[in-house]
């Protein structure tokens, strides 16, 4: 069994692989002030759930882009005497060449992502994510990650504009039944709505049209089964993109222990 981990700054994805097969799934909150201890019983819980134990883990990897959470990780994993454990970086096998200035700054997500799309979807792609912030990252016909664009996620967008009104409350993100509104809030929602759908869409568009048509445009994260079906272009949604990634990068650097 592997366990994958994808640290975000909002949420930390698990999954329980066995092979190729997604046997399990789980989601805690991203908390720095929790300590290692707190982690560690946390997804004791989550193992007993599914009848398994530390000792029934074949291997560990661990895609994080919080480094005081990769801190608190490398402390719990050592405590747990836990099976061989492998860090998503740059210097690793990862399926797909960093055409980028840097690689250094390449979140492990935006890699898992680029991986699981290159491989499940074909090239060019683009990965749409909706996560804290919204990322774009582009593979390109020769399988290289090319780089991408990184945008507020939706709920940071209507958190500023509250924060920054004195009379606009916090409001549901949902679907408008109309791009009028005819309240305060339901002018809000639209806003917020067709914003960043008109967003998602004018960036997706720009993208395409420099990778090619035949581009593939995959959706995952939180909100991509609200925003995604207003994108025409969006083909697939797939919720665990960036932990099937995260297995497929263990597939080409796992330990001889822990294959």
């Amino acid at each position: 069994m592997l366990l994958a981990v994808d640290i975000g700054n909002t949420n930390i994805k698990l999954g329980l692989f066995q092979g190729a097969t997604l046997a399990g799934r789980a989601r805690l909150s991203t908390d720095p002030q929790r300590t290692a201890d707190e982690y560690l019983i946390a997804l004791d819980a989550i193992f007993a759930r599914h009848r398994l134990g530390w000792s029934d883990l074949g291997g560990v990897i661990i895609g994080s882009v919080v480094p005081v959470l990769t801190e608190i990780f490398r402390q719990l994993l050592t405590t747990a005497g836990a099976a061989p454990v492998v860090w998503v970086g740059p210097q690793l096998d990862l399926g797909v060449r960093l055409d980028v200035d840097n690689p250094n700054e390449v979140g492990t997500d935006r890699i898992a992502n680029a991986l699981a799309a290159q491989t499940y979807f074909g090239v060019p792609a683009i990965v749409v994510d909706f996560g804290t912030a919204t990322t774009f990252d582009a593979v390109d016909r020769s399988g290289a990650y090319v780089g991408g664009a990184i945008s507020p996620g939706l709920d940071v967008w209507v958190d500023a504009l509250v924060a920054r009104t004195a009379q606009l409350r916090r409001i549901s993100i949902a679907h408008p039944a109309s791009v009028i509104g005819g309240s305060t809030a339901a002018a809000m929602q639209a806003g917020a709505f067709y914003g960043y759908v008109g967003l998602v869409d004018g960036i997706t568009r720009r993208m395409v049209a420099e990778l090619g048509p035949q581009t593939a445009v995959v959706a995952t994260g939180g909100l991509a089964r609200l925003i995604t079906p207003e994108v025409p272009l969006v083909q697939a949604i797939d919720a665990e993109l960036t932990l099937k990634g995260l297995r497929l990068i263990w597939e080409r650097n796992a330990p001889a222990a822990g294959r």
